[in-house]
């Protein structure tokens, strides 16, 4: 996908949106004491925002959804924070706009225990905020296609922390796994839940592709019910008229499928033509996976008016050198 050109990549020139106001990215810190900081209490969204140069508009994909999700991780951590969903949606665009970005963008919303104060586990007593940044984002993986292995890491369990949410200190458990994968010369992980079912991989969803069928892991295997395997499945389903499956998925059927690939925000959809040393098939992305990967990226950036309702253009304001 394009970068555009013309926008600020030195996050010097970026606005933050912190503490209720727009300011430099520079003046938007927090104290050492925050409990976030120290505890991992927040949750937060990853979101895309994809230049279109013909329109010359940044279109953010699925914002409400987005925001929705926030919201319940907000509920759970008993983050109290002062913004409806519809509040969330306008400020979001506002900074887009504000820091007039002309290529393809990340969009980080926070919401987080803002309290200066550790040694304190009691959620109901601490003070909340959220805060929003936005930052120049290509391809987060580094490749169009991937090698993965299997984790020694577990994904943590539902009854331990909820991995449907985008609870910040879950990430520790990613982090591990992504560390792992890539200093064994691996580009991706991809982590099996307690019960060896596969998961996910660190930051996304996984589907298989098996005798003409589209399989992804069940939300009771503690997958993140992301936006983007939303997305995969609709149009799988309206668009291919491919057969869609969720339920657990053993490991060994990973090394017999026809097609793996993975989806998130910062991901978008990338095929895995080899895990653990093994090719996947015949090694290369297959055909379920280019095509929906084709109409993934024609949808994100505004090209196909049948999905335009999932996007939300931000118009830039200013023209940097």
């Amino acid at each position: 996908m394009s970068t555009g050109q013309g926008s600020a990549t030195n996050t010097s020139e970026l606005l933050a949106f912190f503490r209720g106001e727009y300011v430099p990215l520079a003046d938007a810190r927090v104290n050492i004491m925050t409990h976030a900081l120290h505890y991992g209490t927040g949750v937060f969204e990853g979101i895309r925002g994809n230049w279109n140069e013909e329109k010359g508009v940044v279109y953010i994909y699925r914002l409400r959804e987005h925001y929705e999700r926030l919201l319940l991780g907000c509920k759970l951590l008993m983050l109290d924070i002062p913004y409806s969903l519809e509040e969330l949606c306008q400020i979001t665009v506002e900074l887009v706009e504000r820091n007039s970005h002309r290529q393809d963008i990340y969009i980080r919303p926070l919401a987080y225990k803002s309290a200066e104060l550790v040694a304190n586990l009691k959620l109901q007593e601490l003070a909340s905020d959220f805060a929003l940044i936005t930052v120049p984002f290509g391809n987060y993986l580094g490749s169009d296609i991937l090698r993965c292995c299997t984790s020694s890491w577990r994904r943590v369990d539902d009854p331990m922390i909820p991995a449907r949410l985008k609870i910040c200190g879950i990430y520790v458990n990613s982090i591990l796994a992504k560390t792992e994968a890539t200093l064994a010369g691996f580009d991706e992980a991809i982590i099996l839940n307690h019960d060896g079912h596969v998961c996910e991989g660190s930051g996304e969803n996984l589907f298989v592709v098996s005798k003409g069928k589209l399989i992804t892991s069940s939300l009771e295997d503690n997958v993140l019910p992301g936006i983007t395997r939303d997305t995969i499945i609709q149009l799988a389903q309206r668009e291919l008229g491919i057969e869609v499956v969720e339920r657990s998925i053993d490991r060994s059927e990973l090394y017999l499928a026809d097609e793996i690939f993975l989806t998130g925000t910062a991901a978008h959809l990338t095929p895995v033509v080899q895990l653990d040393n093994r090719p996947i098939a015949d090694g290369n992305a297959g055909p379920i996976s280019t095509k929906l990967q084709k109409m993934y990226f024609d949808i994100v950036v505004g090209r196909n008016p049948k999905y335009l309702h999932w996007c939300t253009a931000a118009q830039p304001r200013l023209v940097t050198a």
